[in-house]
């Protein structure tokens, strides 16, 4: 889902006033809400709001899409483990984990971060370790401590990390599959799988293509919809989402990849994929952390049409 741009170029008149005060002049409180909310681009870079405007340059204003800004529903129960390196969240399906170009201020992590600073008076250094896509839910890790970002994305990068996720998809997926293929943008940007011949082409972008790995194993069948376990050996963006669609078998609620978005007369928000399971090392200690995390409530919303 991509954002609305309105492109604004500075006047004499504006030289020298701060860029969040142009905006609300000229956008009203929709120009108010995108400079405290991290909405202002200039030269490709995010800028803030009290940096002073220069004649002539232009600045991007970016705005969100239909619904407006929302902040991620995240409380201090989301929390399923912490220490003083780790802090591991059930994300809740339909909201952003980190930044988008449109807001810094409603995402996962920045969420998270204003709950440890009002429960502990400190605002913590929390960085991502993985991401999840907005509809997902389920399992995020995130350090609490810079030492823990090396090893970390070493355990994430070096195939350390073991996930399951638990999808409702649409269609009969065999009983266990496995999917090797190629993974990259297309030329309009958007992801796409390649053949297994064409991983470490040069895309006209200069990405290559990259392999994408993923087993299935159907867990359920109910009527045309079943409950599957994918668990991906590679960390592609959309991975899970692609690899279902190519199967005949896309998420309910993915309409970007062809899934549909209405079962039994229910409306499907958001593609049905949760991180359920993770093993990793502790970047610290190096014990193994197994961790568990229960379905959203449409999961059994929706089946419960079938049962």
């Amino acid at each position: 889902m991509s954002s609305a741009i309105i492109s604004l170029v500075i006047t004499e008149y504006e030289a020298g006033q701060s860029l969040g005060a142009i905006v609300a002049n000229r956008l009203g409180e929709r120009g108010r809400q995108a400079a405290i909310r991290g909405g202002l681009w200039q030269h490709g870079r995010r800028v803030t709001a009290d940096t002073p405007a220069r004649a002539g340059e232009t600045l991007l204003v970016r705005l969100p899409p239909a619904g407006g800004y929302r902040d991620a529903p995240l409380t201090l129960n989301h929390i399923i483990y912490e220490d003083d390196d780790l802090l591991v969240i059930n994300k809740p399906p339909a909201c952003y984990t980190g930044d988008t170009p449109w807001d810094t201020q409603g995402s996962v992590l920045a969420v998270a971060r204003r709950l440890l600073a009002e429960r502990d008076g400190l605002v913590p250094t929390l960085h991502l370790a993985h991401q999840l896509d907005a509809g997902t839910s389920g399992i995020l890790v995130i350090s609490k401590h810079p030492r823990a970002n090396a090893p970390l994305q070493a355990a994430f990068n070096n195939g350390q990390v073991a996930k399951r996720y638990l999808a409702l998809c649409a269609g009969h997926p065999p009983t266990v599959t496995e999917l090797i293929t190629g993974h990259g943008r297309a030329a309009a940007g958007r992801w796409r799988l390649y053949d297994q011949t064409e991983i470490g082409k040069v895309l006209p972008n200069g990405q290559r293509v990259k392999r994408a790995h993923t087993q299935i194993e159907l867990r359920r069948q109910y009527g045309d919809i079943a409950l599957v376990w994918a668990r991906p050996l590679t960390g592609r963006t959309h991975q899970i989402r692609l690899h279902l669609a190519a199967l005949g078998c896309p998420l309910l609620g993915d309409e970007r990849y062809g899934g549909p978005t209405t079962v039994a007369g229910m409306k499907i928000p958001h593609p049905l994929l949760h991180a359920a399971e993770l093993t990793l090392p502790h970047p610290r200690s190096g014990r193994l952390l197994n961790i568990f995390c229960p379905p959203p409530s449409i999961f059994t919303i929706v089946l419960k049409c079938f049962v």
